[in-house]
C-alpha cells in the first residue's frame, strides 16, 4: 500500500483483507477474481445506497452492478459445480480483493506475491452476459502544478495569478496534444470509432492552494487522466506528457512542474486464446448469441495477470451505465444468464465424464 496506493497515506490504520480459496488440484487452474470495495455513494439516491432493494428484476444498491452481482454469481457457480461434483480434473479458485477502485492494489499484491499461478482468469466485472472484454486501455494519471505570485486580491497587478497561467497552459496543451492523439489508433475491437484513439482528460481535479477568493493564487494544480491504447508504451507516454508541458511552459513564460501519480499499462489477451474461445462457445450455446469481443475503455485488474503471462478476461453480470451512479442496480436475469455461462465454462474445462 505504501508503494502503490495513489491516495497514500490515507490508507494507514485501515487493514485490507484478500479472500482466497480453491477446490481440486493439478492443471488447469481456473481462477475467478472480484473486488468487494465500492466507490462512495455520492448524492442523488432515492434509496439507502447501502441496503439492497429488490424491485422486479432489479437489485438496487451501491456496488450492485460494480461488482457485488459478479461476486454473488461466482459464489453460486462454485457452489454448484462442487456440489454436483463437476470438478474432476484441475482446480477452481476464487480471490476477492480490496482497492480495485484505487488502481487494483489488491490484485496486484496477490499476483506479485506468487500465492497462486492460475492458467486462466475470469474477472467478474460487469460486462453483461453477451460481452467479453479481452483487455483494456491503460492510464497515466498525474497533476500539473503552476506557480505564480500570491498577493492580496485587492491588488492583483502586484502578483501573478497561477490560475490564469494554468488555464493558458491547459488550453494550449489540449490544442496540441489532441492532434497528436488523433493520429494514433488501436487495432483492438472497440464499440465506437472515437474509442480507437488514446485520450486525455484535463482538470478532473483542480485546486487553488490558497482556497480563498480574496487572494490572487500563487499556486494552482490541475489533474490529467491519459488513457493508453495497447500499441503504446506506458513509459514513453509518461515522458511525452512531461516533456510537452515543459516545452509549452517555456514558450508561455510559465513556471510549472508535472508529477505522475499512477500509471497502468494497457492489457490484452488474444482473441483466439483457449479461454476466449471456450467462453464464447458457452455464450453461443446457452444464450444463442455471438458474444461481443471488445477492448474496455476503463482499467480493470486483468493487467496484473497479463503482466505475469496469464490469460485473463472480464466477463460478469451488470447493467451498462449504472456503475458509480445514483440508484445503481443490477439485473437478476443477467446474473442468472452469467451464472449458467460460468457453469458451462467450468464443466468444459474441469469435468471429465
Amino acid at each position: 500500500m505504501d508503494k502503490w496506493y495513489p491516495y497514500k497515506p490515507l490508507h494507514r490504520g485501515y487493514p485490507r483483507y484478500i479472500v482466497y480459496g480453491g477446490f481440486g488440484g493439478g492443471r488447469p487452474v481456473i481462477q475467478f477474481n472480484g473486488h468487494y470495495d465500492v466507490v462512495p455513494p455520492g448524492t442523488g439516491w432515492s434509496k439507502d445506497p447501502f441496503k439492497a432493494y429488490v424491485e422486479g428484476d432489479k437489485i438496487f444498491g451501491r456496488g450492485s452492478t460494480d461488482m457485488k452481482g459478479g461476486i454473488a454469481t461466482v459464489i453460486a457457480a462454485l457452489k454448484y459445480v462442487i456440489e454436483k461434483e463437476l470438478v474432476s480434473r484441475g482446480r477452481v479458485e476464487v480471490v476477492f480483493v480490496p482497492d480495485e477502485e484505487s488502481g487494483g492494489v489488491g490484485t496486484r499484491y496477490f499476483v506479485e506475491s506468487g500465492i497462486s499461478a492460475p492458467d486462466y482468469v475470469i474477472i467478474a466485472e460487469p460486462t453483461t452476459f453477451k460481452r467479453i472484454n479481452i483487455g483494456h486501455k491503460g492510464l497515466v494519471r498525474g497533476v500539473v502544478k503552476v506557480l505564480g505570485k500570491q498577493v492580496h486580491g485587492s491588488v492583483p497587478w502586484k502578483g501573478r495569478n497561477a490560475f490564469l497561467d494554468a488555464a493558458k497552459l491547459a488550453l494550449r496543451f489540449q490544442e496540441i496534444y489532441e492532434k497528436i492523439l488523433r493520429e494514433r489508433s488501436t487495432a483492438a475491437p472497440v464499440d465506437e470509432e472515437e474509442a480507437k484513439h488514446p485520450t486525455i482528460n484535463l482538470g478532473g481535479y483542480a485546486e487553488s492552494t490558497s482556497k480563498k477568493d480574496n487572494i490572487v493564487p500563487g499556486e494552482f494544480l490541475f489533474s490529467f487522466d491519459r488513457r493508453v491504447i495497447p500499441e503504446e508504451d506506458i513509459e514513453l507516454v509518461s515522458r511525452e506528457i512531461i516533456d510537452l508541458f515543459s516545452k509549452l511552459s517555456k514558450e508561455l513564460g510559465i513556471e510549472s512542474s508535472v508529477e505522475i501519480l499512477s500509471k497502468v499499462p494497457a492489457s490484452m489477451t488474444r482473441g483466439d486464446s483457449l479461454l476466449v474461445k471456450r467462453l464464447s462457445k458457452c455464450i453461443n450455446e446457452i444464450h444463442g448469441v455471438e458474444p461481443l469481443i471488445r477492448l474496455s475503455y476503463g482499467r480493470d485488474d486483468t493487467i496484473y495477470y497479463r503482466q505475469a503471462g496469464i490469460d485473463a478476461v472480464t466477463y460478469g453480470p451488470g447493467v451498462e451505465g449504472t456503475a458509480h451512479m445514483p440508484d445503481e442496480y443490477t439485473s437478476i436475469s443477467d446474473i442468472d444468464r452469467v451464472l449458467r455461462t460460468y457453469i458451462c465454462l467450468l464443466k468444459d474445462l474441469l469435468y471429465v465424464k
